[in-house]
């Protein structure tokens, strides 16, 4: 298992583990009112895929602030075409338990939906903004994704 950089705690939980989710690694730069949780291996769920970084490809990043903004960055692609990616944000505290999910700005919806429509080799680029509450930031030691294509 890779280690885990510690400017800030990283829990992962079990259940993250069993869905196939890489670990993510955390980083909280306190100077520029941040944390960044960023997974350094591959997903897939069905026909699709998350890429780690690297070759063209921008490593899933969850990226959290003070104020309850958040923003992902990843790319994804799909070997078949016409499908989407489903994804879920939980933020964690020290110990591992669920504090809330990101949610969509302005819905109460958690789920996260980014069309994936022309096979490989197309990439897709995706930007999402979310919110969270922003008085749980303090609280926000770790991050954990679930996903489904």
């Amino acid at each position: 298992m890779k280690s885990i950089r510690r400017s800030t705690v990283m829990v992962v939980t079990v259940g993250a583990l069993a869905l196939g989710l890489s670990l993510p690694t955390g980083t909280a730069n306190a100077s520029a009112g941040y944390k960044t949780f960023t997974w350094k291996h591959g997903s897939t769920a069905g026909d699709c895929t998350m890429y780690s970084g690297g070759a063209g490809w921008t490593a899933p990043t969850w990226t959290l602030y003070p104020d309850g903004t958040a923003w992902f960055d990843a790319t994804l692609t799909s070997m078949s075409g016409d499908d989407a990616w489903l994804m879920w944000a939980h933020l964690k505290d020290e110990n591992g338990a669920l504090l809330a999910d990101i949610r969509i700005p302005g819905s109460t919806s958690t789920k996260f939906v980014k069309n994936l429509p022309l096979a490989w080799p197309r990439k897709y680029r995706w930007l999402a903004e979310g919110r969270f509450d922003p008085s749980l930031y303090p609280l926000i030691k770790g991050m954990s994704l679930s996903k489904h294509c």
